[in-house]
């Protein structure tokens, strides 16, 4: 446009000279100039917390093993600085503080009698030297792959890309050799009463804990991961002893109560009879540090099992002897 006008004009132009002239091609530039350009911002998508779908009947048939798919995960944020220590509120025992002091028991022969917490931790290099597979008791012949965050350390849900991943067992899993024979028992016993238990999780190396954390914390907030996702070396996982189970017809996270669906009751009542127990019951959170998971089991043998489940008292309370 400023082209036309100004070859409309230029024979006046040329017949015009001094003050005039100069306002007149003031006018021409001011007027056609391109317009300013003008910010725009992305807006901010924040994720939104987990919430409990309707509860799904549980299956009564033996999920087939599957090949994992690709799961579709968010970047990773930005790692955690390393946790300031910090005081227990009131009412919580005195491990629900946020430090990183050494369990005293890292034994491999006793480990049901290492305490993981808020401040009691793991070292970075603890690993189980009798690592087999969960399903078939084999030793993996070659070094552990480092799986990175699995479907089951997600926010994932019916419908997301790579949920069929928590309806059948991990193919990975691997659990203390020690373990395996009550695993197995348990799973075989929970078949025959038509209640199928599917492996979602098991082992974590703490450089595996570290990408799950991270990613908990980018979901919703450090004080949010701190009662639902154990900060590196704080993880009963790493102790290869602990299975987090499903029923294969839905995430156990997905249901508003999964220890209150046929299956989630028949493992807490037969748990220890095979030397599991529940480590975050219903209303425990002021001794255990975590929020209520009623699939998440920890095995310490038949002779302790047993006496912790009749207490009524969760492990942690039990190791240390709260009242």
């Amino acid at each position: 446009m400023a082209g036309l006008l100004i070859s409309a004009n230029n024979e006046t132009l040329r017949a015009v000279t001094g003050p005039l002239r100069f306002w007149i091609c003031a006018f021409l530039a001011l007027n056609c100039a391109p317009p300013p350009l003008i910010a725009t911002s992305t807006p901010t998508i924040t994720a939104a917390p987990p919430t409990a779908s309707p509860t799904a009947p549980p299956s009564t048939s033996t999920p087939s093993p599957t090949p994992s798919p690709s799961l579709s995960i968010p970047p990773s944020p930005t790692p955690t600085a390393a946790s300031s220590p910090s005081v227990p509120d009131p009412g919580r025992a005195s491990y629900c503080a946020v430090d990183d002091v050494p369990t005293p028991n890292r034994d491999y022969v006793h480990t049901e009698q290492t305490y993981l917490d808020w401040t009691y931790t793991l070292t970075d290099s603890y690993q189980p030297p009798d690592l087999v597979s969960a399903l078939t008791g084999v030793s993996p012949r070659a070094v552990i792959p480092e799986p990175g965050v699995t479907a089951a350390d997600t926010l994932i849900v019916k419908g997301k890309p790579g949920y069929e991943a928590v309806l059948a067992d991990d193919r990975n899993a691997l659990v203390r050799k020690t373990a395996y024979s009550d695993l197995t028992a348990l799973r075989d016993a929970a078949r025959s009463a038509g209640r199928p238990l599917v492996i979602v999780s098991a082992y974590r190396s703490y450089a595996q804990q570290v990408l799950t954390f991270d990613y908990w914390v980018g979901i919703g907030g450090y004080a949010q991961a701190l009662r639902t996702s154990a900060r590196p070396g704080h993880s009963e996982h790493q102790l290869g002893t602990t299975i987090d189970f499903g029923d294969g017809s839905a995430a156990p996270w997905e249901y508003d109560d999964w220890g209150a669906t046929p299956t989630g009751a028949w493992l807490a009542q037969h748990a220890a009879e095979f030397g599991f127990v529940m480590s975050y019951p219903k209303g425990k959170s002021a001794v255990t540090c975590y929020d209520y998971e009623p699939w998440h089991y920890r095995w310490v043998g038949r002779t302790l099992a047993l006496p912790v489940t009749a207490s009524g008292r969760p492990l942690r309370e039990f190791q240390t002897g709260i009242r």
